[in-house]
């Protein structure tokens, strides 16, 4: 359509057509993309490792007992803040009491038994000694009775005739004794004896029908009572009486007995002396013979006294005694010691400052001992020092090698949205969760339903916070490397690492009107590859523009996300 039809056209028309044209040129025409470039800017760039785990007290204890039994008291709550050596519980103290009291009682006869020994020995000594002094002066009297025998041997002949006629003037003299106790010195007593008592016994009777007339006249009133009891005590003192010269006459009767059976005793023994006299006429033999059987005494005593010198072994052996009985009041001693140390572990006592996180029993319950029994006995109460937290995470194997003991972590919890603690890895483990356990080593270990072999870290928290509670899970940053206010891209713009990277430089030129941005490679020196950024250390200032590198799929930092 030439200018002079357009011209002739009626304005409307015009617009129509000049619109329809527009509209044909750009359905004809295709736009290049808009293409979103990256600037040279500066920042920070890290290498992280990221993971979830839980946070727990970094010092925390359980509180079991050492003795079993019932838990008789329980002093503190959870959430209750406790001091170190705060009493917490207590133990019912009946049965270790007992045990105490049992102890003592073994150890008490135990060292009396000791003090008995100790005096054995003494004893045994003593008596050692005594038993050498003893054989001593037996030997002594061996030999001095030896030398007596020799004498009487020498002398028995004399003695022998002496005695006979010694013999015969003693038997002539008991008979004559016994002639005159018989015929004249008993009889008389007797008689006297005889004269007395009835004469008592006369004045005992007139007495008696003395108090009897007394009594008639009381009952009747003609006399007094004062009478009646004079009389009364007439009887008694006639009644002693008489019973004194009876016991007079049984004595006179029972010593002229006794005198006459002694007299005819010594008749006897007179007369046996005589014969005896008469017999030792045999007596030198006899007396031979003793001297025989007195040297033989000697040398017995002699013996005898070698073997007292000889028990000397006696006191060693008693010696022994006194070690077996001190040995066991040792034992006993260190059985009560231990006792009673149990006896002082029925008040269960706080080991460490912090706040009483858990309470697993109730007061009255039966709990078993952590140190006496197969398990590992009843825990009652769990204390925390939350003053220190740490986070308990697991780290994959492909990035656990990157740490080390000592690396900043930053930390995030879901309780507090945006807040950012810091921390430091405090532990890596050496072996794999699960491979230290005593499970088939052919399996591997694996920490997730994926099969993916995980390590236990663990994080140390910096500065304690009452916002973190244990039990809660946290997501732990952990900084492998980092550089601060750098110049940096994102990592996909840049190709190769070090002095060889390549980075694709965009400048925008103007055709038909619009702008084109063409590029060209240039080459730059790369720093620390981060998990976002890579640190620009030369070839680029601030501000350049560089064209993105083509999407080759999701960052590992977005795998790691989708996999927890």
């Amino acid at each position: 359509m030439n200018r002079k039809a357009l011209l002739g056209c009626p304005i409307p028309v015009v617009l129509v057509g000049a619109l329809a044209w527009m509209g044909w040129r750009a359905i004809g025409r295709t736009d290049p993309p808009v293409l979103h470039l990256a600037a040279v800017d500066r920042g920070d760039v890290a290498i992280k490792v990221t993971e979830s785990g839980t946070i727990e007290a970094l010092k925390k204890l359980e509180v079991k007992s050492k003795v079993a039994g019932r838990v008789s008291r329980l002093y503190v709550d959870e959430g209750d803040r406790v001091r170190a050596g705060q009493s917490l519980a207590e133990i019912d103290p009946i049965e270790i009491n007992s045990q105490v009291a049992q102890i003592q009682a073994q150890l008490d006869g135990a060292r009396a038994r000791y003090q008995q020994s100790i005096r054995g020995v003494s004893y045994q000594k003593d008596q050692t000694i005594a038993g050498v002094r003893q054989q001593e002066e037996a030997l002594r009297a061996a030999a001095a009775h030896l030398r007596a025998a020799e004498e009487e041997q020498a002398s028995q002949p004399r003695l022998s005739a002496s005695e006979i006629a010694q013999a015969e003037a003693g038997l002539k003299t008991a008979e004559d004794a016994l002639t005159l106790l018989t015929n004249s010195t008993h009889p008389q007593a007797v008689v006297n004896a005889e004269s007395g008592f009835d004469e008592a016994k006369a004045a005992a009777e007139s007495a008696q029908r003395n108090l009897e007339r007394q009594q008639h006249l009381l009952d009747k009133g003609f006399v007094s009572q004062q009478v009646v009891d004079g009389a009364r005590s007439d009887l008694a003192g006639a009644n002693a009486r008489r019973d004194q010269a009876r016991k007079r006459l049984d004595l006179i009767a029972e010593q002229n007995r006794l005198e006459v059976a002694g007299a005819n005793s010594r008749v006897k023994d007179a007369q046996a002396a005589l014969e005896r006299a008469k017999a030792n006429q045999n007596l030198v033999t006899i007396k031979r013979q003793e001297t025989l059987s007195a040297a033989a005494a000697v040398d017995q005593a002699r013996a005898a006294l070698s073997l007292a010198r000889s028990s000397a072994q006696q006191d060693k052996m008693r010696q022994d005694d006194v070690l077996a009985a001190q040995a066991g009041v040792t034992q006993l001693e260190n059985q009560l010691r231990e006792v009673q140390v149990h006896q002082t572990d029925t008040h269960l006592i706080a080991g460490m400052d912090g706040v009483v996180t858990r309470r697993y029993i109730e007061q009255g319950e039966l709990v078993t001992s952590g140190v006496s029994t197969f398990s590992s006995g009843t825990p009652v109460l769990q204390i925390a020092d939350l003053s220190r937290m740490l986070v308990k995470i697991s780290v994959n194997e492909v990035d656990v090698h990157k740490l080390r003991v000592g690396l900043p972590v930053e930390i995030n919890i879901d309780g507090a949205k945006g807040a950012l603690f810091l921390g430091r890895i405090s532990k890596v483990a050496p072996a794999a969760i699960g491979a230290a356990t005593g499970a088939d080593q052919s399996q591997p270990a694996t920490g997730g339903s994926q099969g993916v072999i995980r390590f236990a870290v663990e994080v140390v928290v910096d500065h304690p916070d009452y916002r973190l509670k244990p039990g809660m899970s946290a997501r732990c940053s952990i900084i492998i490397d980092r550089r601060k206010n750098v110049l940096r891209l994102p990592v996909d713009c840049v190709e190769g690492d070090g002095d060889r990277a390549t980075v694709q430089i965009g400048s925008t030129t103007m055709k038909d009107g619009a702008p084109v941005e063409t590029f060209h490679a240039k080459h730059l020196t790369a720093g620390l590859r981060g998990d976002s950024h890579v640190e620009v250390v030369s070839g680029l200032k601030a501000g350049e523009k560089v064209k993105p590198g083509i999407f080759k799929g999701p960052s590992r930092k977005a795998i790691d996300m989708e996999m927890h």
